[in-house]
Order: structure tokens, then C-alpha cells, then sequence
């Protein structure tokens, strides 16, 4: 916490948005992965 914390305010609020925005890519690969929820879906008519 002790880097964190040197870092001036700008700085410190790209590194905060820059580690939510790689939690927010973890969970749309661990939901991409997942069976029971699909993110992709396809809502054209199938033949």
C-alpha cells in the first residue's frame, strides 16, 4: 500500500480505475467461460 499511497492523486486514480477495469475483464472472461450464463447470445432466428 505504501507505492500506492506516494503516487500523487491523479496518478493514484489511474491506477484505480486502471485495476477495476482488469476485475472487470476477469469477470467477463470467467462469465464467458461459464455454462449457466451465457454472454453471447444470439438473437437472430434460427432456421
Amino acid at each position: 500500500m505504501l507505492w500506492f499511497e506516494s503516487l500523487n492523486p491523479f496518478n493514484q486514480l489511474i491506477a484505480f480505475v486502471t485495476f477495476l477495469g482488469f476485475l472487470f475483464f476477469i469477470l467477463v472472461i470467467y462469465l464467458d467461460n461459464s455454462k449457466n450464463f451465457e454472454l453471447k447470445r444470439d438473437w437472430r432466428k434460427k432456421k
